[in-house]
């Protein structure tokens, strides 16, 4: 197993995540947190499905709350297997998949709205072409290899029946023509949805799966499901290069955009109306000395939560007060560079990077202070239910 280090600052900086895996026998219960679901691990012990804790599993009530985690006692130095977790809201932990040691996990790239569908893949690769896909209930790895060497990022929604991909630019030219597209989960090329010209497109799906939200030069566009560009979507005063990309739909009705405003390299944040409507900051230009850039934000009952960029390729959480000032969040016991993967309405779940022993993963209130630990070490991946691809 290679151990996975640092965290994806591209396509899927938040909600990026992925698989865990453990060794069983040899994690203790101090660096897990909550328990684990008493069902047995020998299936994940020799690599492979752990069907007896998959039938332990509440399916009904998987949903807001619950993550995937990849969990490995692995150094720099020292390779152990890795299992992926199904993790509930109050902490018990369901192992679902081992790899063994001598193997490199993949990372989980989404996670379907029917529950039971896990997409994996080496995201650090600069063109994978083939992909994944685990059945969470039997354990079964189906190989995806979307048509036209397309980029997979995520499933459809609401239930995920078709994968969402892009042909990827391995030109590297800001020039080169880009096509969102669906594709089976066999990999065959449904519909094409868009093309436009850039690095790579972003793209978030709406919570009811009908319309997309996509990067674009000056703002937005709203993307209809069934192919095609409803509406163009602009932001004032952003570059005409750079220009925004959607962090996720902040409503039903808005998209939360990361914009780059001009004469600036420092992203804010935007709230955009998919009516047309004027769009209106939610967060100010920053100046130098605050942080390096907005990229995502949370309001929550304690007030309005930002994940930021930092200094030196670090990240941030800073609470944002109403005249715009910041002051940052920490929690107590974390690893520096924290991410936010999920919020709820009073918490946030953070996970933080790690070299030696992985990362962390906790719940948060920043009203209250109150913490609820999931993994205190060992977190090589995760994501959760309500990321961008199941908002």
């Amino acid at each position: 197993m290679t151990l996975k280090i640092g965290l994806r600052m591209g396509r899927r900086l938040t909600g990026a995540a992925t698989a865990v895996l453990l060794s069983a026998g040899l994690l203790g219960a101090g660096a897990l947190g909550a328990g684990v679901a008493s069902a047995s691990t020998a299936g994940a012990v020799t690599g492979q499905v752990s069907t007896a804790a998959a039938a332990t599993v509440p399916w009904g009530s998987v949903g807001t709350g619950w993550v995937l985690a990849e969990y490995s006692t692995a150094t720099s130095t020292k390779a152990e297997p890795e299992t992926l977790y199904l993790v509930s809201p109050n902490g018990t932990k369901y192992p679902i998949y081992t790899w063994k040691s001598s193997a490199t996990a993949p990372e989980i790239i989404a996670w379907a709205g029917n529950k039971t569908e896990a997409l994996l893949g080496n995201v650090y690769l600069p063109h994978p072409t083939s992909y994944d896909e685990l059945n969470l209930r039997t354990g079964k790895l189906t190989v995806v290899t979307p048509a036209g060497k397309a980029l997979a990022l995520g499933y459809t929604l609401p239930t995920g029946q078709q994968i969402l991909g892009e042909t990827d630019n391995e030109s590297g030219s800001s020039d080169a023509n880009i096509t969102l597209a669906r594709y089976t989960q066999a990999g065959t090329l449904v519909k094409k949805l868009v093309t436009e010209k850039g690095f790579y497109l972003y793209a978030r799906y709406s919570p009811n799966g009908m319309d997309l939200a996509v990067s674009a030069a000056n703002g937005l566009l709203l993307v209809s499901n069934a192919g095609g560009v409803l509406k163009k979507l602009p932001v004032p005063g952003v570059q005409p290069v750079l220009g925004c990309r959607p962090s996720r739909w902040w409503n039903a009705n808005t998209i939360l955009a990361s914009c780059y405003p001009k004469n600036s390299g420092i992203q804010q944040l935007w709230l955009v109306p998919v009516s047309g409507a004027k769009p209106s900051a939610l967060t100010p230009v920053r100046k130098a000395g605050e942080d390096d850039g907005d990229i995502d934000a949370w309001q929550l009952s304690s007030g309005l939560y930002l994940q930021s960029l930092g200094a030196c390729g670090t990240l941030e959480i800073n609470k944002q007060a109403k005249n715009g000032s910041i002051t940052m969040v920490t929690v107590p016991g974390a690893d520096n560079s924290p991410v936010v993967v999920t919020a709820s309405s009073s918490r946030m779940l953070v996970r933080t990077g790690g070299c030696e022993g992985g990362g962390q993963l906790v719940w948060f209130n920043p009203g209250t202070r109150a913490e609820q630990w999931l993994f205190k070490t060992g977190v090589q991946e995760v994501v959760a239910y309500t990321n961008e691809e199941n908002a």
